[in-house]
Formats: C-alpha cells, structure tokens, sequence
C-alpha cells in the first residue's frame, strides 16, 4: 500500500519521518517537536492499517490519548475524516462508542486511557499511544503490551518530551531503549519543529517560550528536572530599581488568597513587557484587611485596578463571610474601575510556572518581566523556590509558594503560553 491515498493531503518529504513510514519494527517511540507531523503521520498509519488482510476475522487497532474527552475532542474529527467512506461498513462510525468499523472487517477505536479497562479484554493488531508523557505510569506494560501478545500486535508510542508529566520518565526510558539498540523490538526517531514549521513559527514560539520550554516542546529535548522553578529569573538582570507608578495605566494586582501571610503583587503592563512595583504581605489577617490596605496605598488610582486570582478563590474563604472575590467587587473606596479576573479552572501548575519563566527570560533572550526590589518576599521566592530532588514537584514549605502563586496566577492570565505571541497582553487597556 502506499503511503497515501487520493483522499490525504500530501506531505512534505522528510527523511527520518519516511525511514519511520517504512520501518518493520514492532514498537517505535517517536519524540519531536510540536507541529512536527508526528501526529499527523500516526493518524494516517493507523489508518491504513484498516484494509490489511489478517489470518484472523476482525482486526481491531486504537489510537490511545490520556483522556476520553481530550480524545474525542483533538482527535476523533480527524480519523473520521482520514476514512474513506468507500471503507466504511453500514453504520460504520460509532459516536458513542468512538469506533470505526469498515467492509474490510477490521475496527478503529479510539480510546481514553484515564480507563485502561477500555484497552483491556481483548487483542490488538496495532495501536498508536500518543501524549506518552501524560500517560500513567505503567500504561503501556501492564495494560496494552499483554493485550498486543496474542496477534504479535504493533504499537508507536508518540509525543513531545516533557519535565513535567506522569509518564515523562517512563517514556523518557522507553525512547533511550530504542536509541541504545539493545532491544531489537524497539527503534526510536526524533526531529524538531524547525524541520517541518516556517522560520517565522518558530522565531513567535522563541520568542514566547523560556529557553528550557522553548527546547523541550520545539526542538524535542529531553530537559533536566529538578532544581529551581523560576530558573529564567536573575536578581541581575530582572530585578529594577528604576521601575515607576504611573497613575495613567491601570494597576494589576495578583492575589494568593491566604491567611498567614495574604501574598498579593501590584504590576502595570507596558507594551509587552510587565513591571512589579510593588507588594503586599499581611500575616495573620483577611481579604477585608488587605483591601483595606490597598485602598490606603492605591485608592485613589484613575486608571482602575483589576485582579486575578486562582479559581479556587470563587468559593475559598479566608477570615471572611463572603467569598473573597465578591469582597473586592463590593469593597467601597477602590474606585469605580475595578475588574475581577479569575479562571473556571486553575491551569497546571506546571503551565503557570513556565508562563512565569517566558516573561523573565525567553528563548530569544528577551526579558519581558521586571521587578522592584522593594518586592523583597517576591524576589526572595523567586530565587529560592525549588523542586524536590529528581521529581517535577516544588518543594514548597514556609512562606514559600505565596508570592510566586499571586504572581504567576496574573501572568499566566495576561501571557499564557501559545504558539503565536501576542503584541499586548488581552483584556487590559495598556499605553
């Protein structure tokens, strides 16, 4: 069979992708960069798998993804689409059940493994596991490599290499198998983005993502976990005693919502860049108290003041009767301006984290975010917050955490990580 059909666009030639198209070996890793076509190129071997005659009836593959809604969500439009609906049987496509059934007898199904029972019970012919870093640990060894036993069954086990993930580590062991030749089952490949995406894709990604993130999600390398969380931070070169207030630029304020110390940072937006000014540590207190003390600082600022926070803060209660977001909308003295940014979900804390590191320092070497000095409990967790050795878990102890987490939930708000960078940050008027 070739490797395309009328139905498929075609693809660019790349050397290590048509080497893995050809490749007889029976499980393959494959790690490279994000908009690399290593999942484009899964889908459409999967896929032609489905006319393969078999000794037996009824061949059956999947295409595995950590959860049944991601599942659906990325990749079920587009393996419906990859089907030709000559291959199609009558009621072919199973909307509950997530299945392609075709006249040839064999089925697709595409699973969410936050069930492994659904991967279980049967015999596969071949399957493809992608988003390997996400996966549960033990996945692939204890769940899909028994049931591809009996039909001598096939699998690519795909993604982008991370730090941070369930199966980072796992999948990081499996790749270097494939790499060490020592198990004549097993090959691994490996390109990055630039080999495939336009220079000018990846000059926006540079210049959005830190160095390490920039490395790891572009350029498909394995970076050290471990450490500090906000390597990219330089009490050098992020640190800025020239910083100013101005009353003509709305003031921003991140909020940690937490008795003992309330940890909350007082920023303005210029351009693209962001400047702390200013901080507030309260021991022992409530969302009132510290309202209070924003008010004698800032109360008079024209230019409005809006909040963020983490969407636990919704419900949350510190000293108060009323949840603290309410408190802020309803606090007299601050001006009619105020605004109250919070999301439905927090993001993973690894996302805020790296937001956080692509303003203080990104792969293009620019650094987007500075800080006062006066911010000193701020600066002090930035410089000293740490990972637990060997893991992608903070060591979090102390005060640590409070100022970083006001922070980072206004930054990952305003500057989110994707792969086009925007001039100005949303929903902020700026100068």
């Amino acid at each position: 069979m070739t490797m395309l059909t009328p139905a498929w666009a075609p693809l660019r030639y790349h050397p290590d992708q048509a080497r893995l198209w050809r490749s007889t070996v029976r499980f393959k890793a494959v790690v490279a960069g994000r908009g690399s076509g290593k999942t484009e190129l899964s889908r459409r071997k999967v896929v032609r798998h489905l006319p393969l005659v078999k000794p037996w009836a009824s061949p059956m593959y999947f295409y595995a993804l950590p959860t049944r809604d991601q599942a659906k969500r990325v990749a079920w439009p587009v393996l419906k689409a990859l089907v030709p609906p000559s291959w199609l049987a009558g009621n072919g496509i199973s909307e509950s059940e997530l299945t392609i059934t075709t006249v040839f007898g064999s089925t697709l199904h595409l699973l969410g493994m936050d069930k492994p029972a659904r991967a279980e019970g049967v015999q596969w012919d071949g399957g493809i596991v992608d988003e390997c870093c996400d996966q549960r640990p033990g996945l692939f060894d204890l769940t899909l490599r028994p049931a591809l036993s009996h039909k001598t069954g096939w699998c690519d086990r795909i993604g982008v290499p991370k730090r941070a993930g369930p199966g980072a580590q796992e999948f990081k062991a499996f790749f270097e198998r494939g790499l060490s030749g020592s198990d004549p089952e097993v090959e691994s490949y490996s390109w990055p983005s630039s080999d495939i995406l336009t220079a000018a894709e990846i000059e926006s990604a540079r210049r959005q993502l830190d160095e390490k993130d920039y490395n790891e999600q572009y350029c498909a390398s394995w970076e050290t976990v471990g450490g500090a969380v906000f390597y990219a931070f330089s009490e050098v070169l992020n640190v800025d005693s020239t910083l100013a207030y101005r009353k003509d630029t709305p003031l921003l304020v991140g909020c940690d919502f937490n008795v003992d110390p309330m940890a909350w940072v007082f920023c303005q937006a210029a351009g693209r860049e962001l400047h702390v000014l200013d901080e507030l540590w309260m021991r022992n207190t409530n969302t009132e108290a510290a309202l209070a003390e924003v008010k004698r600082r800032y109360g008079d600022h024209p230019a409005g003041l809006f909040f963020f926070g983490d969407a636990t803060g919704k419900a949350r209660k510190t000293a108060a009767s009323t949840s603290d977001y309410v408190q802020i909308r309803n606090f007299v003295g601050l001006g009619a301006d105020r605004r109250v940014f919070f999301p439905d979900a927090n993001p993973a804390r690894h996302d805020r984290f790296a937001a956080c590191n692509a303003m203080f320092k990104n792969a293009a070497d620019e650094r987007r975010c500075r800080v006062h000095p006066r911010c000193r409990n701020l600066v002090k967790d930035l410089l000293t917050r740490a990972y637990e050795p060997g893991t992608s878990e903070p060591d979090d102890h102390g005060d640590v955490s409070h100022a970083s987490d006001a922070l980072g939930y206004l930054v990952n708000w305003l500057y989110p990580l994707a792969v086009a960078a925007s001039a100005t940050p949303p929903n902020v008027p700026l100068l």
